[in-house]
């Protein structure tokens, strides 16, 4: 092997240490100096600050002391990148720092990494079809969510697993637990491949809502001449008749109705996995209820602590997607990955991974 070769796969390897230690940083929430006081031996802010920029590169106890504070392995540090996230949208309260956000974007592409990984090793991909609509009102969005319904085969049923519906037709889902302010995001990984993540640490009905409000900005072509807000006004009508189209609502209490027991709403509720809240904004929007009857429920919820807590309550199963966890199974079975391969991409140890593999 030549000396430039050499030299090439020198740089190379200092290019994706500088890249993966700044990532796993920022994923931990540290800042340099948090970083330089976690490391024990203690090292100065200055020298993480050249190991990111690639001036310098650690010796092997300085790597074995940054792996321990930063709680990965030490071959993280030199795996190769497959995937940027760039490109992404964020949904989020203005007071969600910049720090915070910068975490969430490193850890979905440390999860996106993963997940592709195991795709392509047990031949596993989707492709993502679902078509596309240009829109200007969330009548309009409403209407391609039936659209997306009939392409899909939902019928008029309630969607049993947003999550599950969502990963079998192309699009990535990712789970984050994260602070209450931040929402969720879309957008494409690599140029291409769409990806949803929600904050995992809200309630069911919240989350599948999210996801597909995420969708609808995957899905609707929005003019660049509407108001941010309405754009998020549109995406809420997407995934409002999403979970529950207007045909059935009304098939449910009626065209027009001057007063709703909560146990109806509850009812549907639990049918269709979504909020009571946003049901109540559904029968008004779609003029089942009048603007001074929803206003009149908005106003109990806020008089009424027991009321809000009632109309608040979850009533929805825990929704997660199983896709991820039997592709990693899958290629286990196969041999196409080892135990500890498998315990590294499921994040647990090898003796869950064997005592979770049953061979039939």
């Amino acid at each position: 092997m030549s000396t430039k070769r050499i030299a090439d796969m020198n740089k190379e390897a200092n290019d994706i240490f500088s890249r993966r230690l700044r990532q796993a940083r920022l994923m931990n929430g540290f800042s340099l100096e948090k970083l330089s006081q976690s490391v024990n031996p203690s090292i100065t802010r200055q020298a993480i600050n050249k190991y990111e920029k690639g001036l310098m590169m650690p010796d092997s106890r300085v790597l074995i002391s940054l792996a321990a504070a930063l709680g990965v392995k030490i071959d993280y540090f030199f795996r190769p990148f497959t995937v940027e996230v760039n490109h992404v949208e964020f949904r989020k309260k203005p007071r969600f720092p910049e720090r915070m956000a910068s975490a969430v974007r490193e850890r979905v592409r440390e999860e996106l990494e993963r997940y592709l990984e195991v795709e392509q090793l047990c031949g596993c991909s989707t492709v993502f079809s679902i078509p596309r609509r240009s829109v200007r009102t969330p009548e309009e969005a409403a209407a391609h969510a039936n659209e997306v319904r009939k392409y899909l085969g939902l019928g008029n049923d309630g969607v049993s697993n947003v999550i599950e519906v969502l990963e079998e037709n192309g699009v990535k889902v990712i789970e984050i637990a994260e602070d209450k302010d931040f929402d969720g995001l879309s957008g494409y990984a690599n140029g291409s491949i769409p990806l949803i993540v929600i904050n995992g640490g809200f309630v069911t009905e919240r989350k599948r809502f999210t996801a597909l409000h995420e969708l609808g900005h995957l899905l609707l072509d929005i003019p660049g001449d509407v108001s941010s807000k309405e754009v998020e006004t549109i995406c809420n009508a997407f995934a409002s008749e999403f979970l529950l189209p207007e045909r059935v609502l009304k098939a449910k209490v009626g065209d027009t109705r001057h007063d709703i027991s909560l146990s109806e709403l509850t009812d549907i509720q639990s049918q269709f996995g979504i909020s009571v809240d946003d049901i109540m904004a559904s029968l008004h929007t779609n003029g089942v209820i009048t603007a001074n009857r929803y206003s009149g429920y908005q106003n109990k919820k806020n008089k009424l602590p027991d009321f809000k807590a009632l109309a608040e309550k979850s009533s929805a199963v825990a929704e997660r997607s199983g896709r991820f966890a039997r592709m990693v199974y899958r290629a286990l079975a196969d041999e196409a990955i080892t135990f500890s391969k498998a315990a590294v991409l499921l994040n647990t140890s090898v003796e869950s991974v064997k005592s979770h593999l049953q061979l039939v």
